[in-house]
């Protein structure tokens, strides 16, 4: 078999602090617009690479997920589409996620470990790949991966693969909740938005990308939108735990991606702390931080 390498990454979850659906392609994308942010909490990612291996072999395991183990899992579909990029005719690699980051919550856990593993085999087998070509593996993967791969704060667009510099977000304490009750299904969340036929406007995102250039935390926390949180029903979860948050000094609280996770901004760790108490019963809380 030969020797092995092996390599250990955090994969960090993603914020939407504002998000815009502009229409559907003919192919049945939908072009975004966001500002995404990575944030510290995090998935681990492990990979063994055997050196000399004969075949083409990949596995992957989430110890507790056992559901997202193999081929389903787009951490799989990440290192084929590594493996079939390079070229390579034998490889081994067996791929362990620690998942802490919560599955169909808009925070882009399954993406990021994608994202992670294209960099981690980047390094392992000494491809050298620059980031915009990983990003571009990333894009055939899923929407998310190519900004999961450059990290930090972006201005997304297309479906997800245009990425463009800008200014970092201001310093804040970041409060997670994910509902205890509820979930959201990406592919109707984005089928609600067509049947009403009521996209986002440009204008929006255009606000949003001068208070961040700007670097200014009261505008950018006045600017925050979701349009998944237009087709959401009344009654949702996600509505609760917004205005708890905003009543416990978040300064924006908005659900990320299509659901069901909801971020809040606050001032000081000690502040988000206060305010997961207020939702423990609602929901599953993590306070953390902008991952840089």
């Amino acid at each position: 078999m030969g020797n092995t390498k092996k390599i250990t990454l955090a994969a960090p979850a993603k914020i939407n602090v504002c998000l815009g659906v502009t229409g559907r392609r003919a192919d049945g994308y939908h072009d975004i617009e966001s500002v995404m942010q990575t944030v510290a909490l995090a998935d681990t990612v492990s990979l063994v690479l055997s050196v000399g291996a004969s075949g083409k072999e990949i596995s992957v395991r989430c110890p507790g997920f056992e559901e997202l183990d193999g081929e389903k899992n787009i951490a799989y579909r990440a290192a084929k589409a590594f493996f079939e990029h390079t070229g390579a005719e034998d490889y081994s690699v067996a791929i362990e996620i620690e998942k802490v980051i919560p599955t169909e919550a808009g925070l882009g856990g399954g993406s990021s470990d994608a994202a992670a593993v294209l960099l981690a085999l980047n390094a392992l087998t000494g491809a050298d790949m620059p980031e915009a070509k990983l990003c571009a593996i990333g894009a055939r993967v899923g929407a998310d991966v190519p900004f999961l791969v450059r990290r930090g704060t972006a201005l997304v667009s297309g479906i997800g693969e245009i990425l463009t510099p800008c200014r970092a977000l201001p310093d804040v304490a970041v409060l997670i909740a994910y509902p205890k009750s509820e979930k959201v299904s990406t592919g109707k969340a984005y089928a609600e938005i067509d049947a009403r036929g009521k996209f986002s406007s440009h204008a929006d995102f255009e606000k949003m990308k001068a208070a961040v250039e700007k670097g200014d935390l009261a505008a950018i926390s006045a600017a925050g939108y979701n349009i998944f949180e237009n087709v959401l029903p009344a009654g949702s979860a996600v509505f609760t735990l917004k205005e708890k948050m905003l009543a416990h000094g978040a300064l924006m609280s908005l659900m990320s991606g299509s659901g069901s996770a909801v971020f809040g901004f606050f001032p000081c760790p000690a502040c988000a702390e206060n305010a997961a108490k207020a939702l423990e019963d609602d929901a599953k809380t993590f306070i953390t931080e902008l991952f840089r």
